[in-house]
């Protein structure tokens, strides 16, 4: 499964913050924030989960345990 791109949802909400608006409309969703700082919050929970995707490499390692009897 791919890791989750957060580009299109930043955008929206940078928009939105931008032009002062409430509403946010993004992949055919809408929402509309009841504050600016509720809608600043979202932003910053998109920046911090595309940081940490952007950051966490899928994990591709093998384990096997050798045993010598």
């Amino acid at each position: 499964m791919p890791a989750p791109d957060y580009a299109v949802e930043i955008a929206a909400l940078e928009a939105a913050a931008a032009s002062g608006e409430l509403r946010v409309e993004s992949d055919g969703d809408s929402v509309t924030y009841r504050n600016t700082s509720d809608l600043l919050k979202m932003l910053d929970y998109f920046r911090t989960k595309a940081s940490v995707v952007s950051v966490t490499p899928p994990s591709l390692a093998t384990f096997a345990v050798f045993c010598g009897d």
